[in-house]
């Protein structure tokens, strides 16, 4: 699932304009109060969030297969690389983890406290760069829905996006992936935290436009989510 671009609420644009731009490197337009923030095949869009709103989120961003070790140490010297703590599957002080799907990842806070993740995922199938940089940052990979009803909402993703689940989802107290190595949406119990750091997961304002079978597009209360296939 190809997912074209997010929207995300956050407490100063311009804050996170500076980051991502000036800080790491990438493309940022600015315009009436909002940013965008362009990867190689998606965008990251951030306007302004509600007076008193803690809008922070966890989203993460495919790098080419093979580049994770470069990734961190690109990353690594413009921002500091988050270690686990206290995880029952990681040594404390990790930073690299490596998924049972053959996937390895690591994570960091952006300028608005959103948890966001790097990830080289083998089952893609864009070739590795001689030298890491802002355009090895390739699209979006996750974006994370918080919900007291994972199984609606779960129910709404799949029906909206016409896709499927490509892990977890068994049991509503666990995190579940609807979409594919492309791309998914993770449909978190509220309250849950993402790692590394337990940031509680929360409904927030989020509009998700990504590529499916047909147009089709649903409004959850609950953020409000705002999804859109086309």
């Amino acid at each position: 699932m190809r997912i074209a671009q997010i929207t995300l609420a956050t407490a100063d644009p311009a804050v996170q304009a500076r980051f991502w731009g000036e800080q790491l490197g990438l493309r940022v337009q600015q315009a009436d109060g909002s940013v965008e923030v362009a990867l190689q095949r998606s965008t990251i869009c951030f306007e302004p969030a509600d007076e008193g709103v803690d809008a922070r989120y966890h989203f993460a961003i495919n790098v080419p297969p093979g580049s994770i070790e470069d990734a961190a140490g690109w990353l690594g010297g413009r921002q500091e690389l988050l270690e686990f703590a206290g995880d029952a599957e990681e040594e404390d002080g990790t930073t690299i983890v490596h998924t049972d799907r053959g996937a390895s990842a690591f994570y960091f806070l952006d300028a608005a406290g959103n948890v966001v993740e790097l990830i080289s995922n083998p089952y893609i199938d864009d070739e590795r760069e001689t030298r890491f940089g802002p355009d090895s940052l390739l699209e979006i990979a996750e974006i994370g829905v918080a919900t007291a009803d994972t199984g609606a909402t779960r129910a709404a993703v799949e029906e909206v996006f016409g896709a499927g689940v490509l892990w977890g989802g068994s049991d509503e107290s666990r995190l579940t992936a609807i979409g594919d190595d492309h791309g998914v949406v993770i449909v978190a119990p509220a309250g849950r935290g993402w790692i590394p750091v337990g940031l509680p997961a929360r409904p927030l304002p989020t509009t998700i436009v990504a590529q499916g079978p047909r147009p089709a597009e649903a409004t959850l209360p609950e953020g409000p989510y705002h999804l859109r296939a086309g």
